[in-house]
């Protein structure tokens, strides 16, 4: 019986708690670990970060990521982590989800929260 690879990639604007769940999830499972980055990095202060966020949300933007240090060919299944923003997945995330083809792959999704969890796993599983 062949043993399924894992991967957890995770988007963490703050290394923050998204970070260190991916972290302990991999850890725990023997997956590997990548993170998905922006080309431009948010900067400012967390109420800005916030603000912009709502702003690209609201938006729909897709912000350009960097490519991951993996190959997701390599990969049966993938654990996909998000925090939550607006209620829904960080635009990051959404970036990955809507340029990478998951076909053939068992996809779980997690999120965190800083009180509301919103709709992200729905919006999610519908990319």
């Amino acid at each position: 019986v062949k043993m399924k690879k894992m991967l957890v990639v995770y988007y963490s604007w703050s290394n923050g708690n998204t970070k260190r769940i991916a972290e302990q999830l991999a850890n725990k499972t023997g997956a590997d670990i990548a993170r998905i980055e922006t080309t431009e990095p948010y900067s400012g202060s967390h109420e800005d970060v916030v603000e912009q966020g709502k702003r690209e949300v609201e938006a729909g933007f897709m912000p350009q990521i960097n490519p991951i240090s993996v190959n997701l060919a390599d990969y049966d299944v993938i654990a996909i982590g998000t925090p939550t923003w607006w209620y829904t997945m960080a635009p990051a995330v959404l970036t990955f989800l809507t340029t990478n083809d998951f076909t053939g792959k068992t996809v779980i999704p997690f999120m965190t929260n800083g009180g509301w969890p919103g709709h992200v796993i729905k919006d999610m599983k519908d990319k």
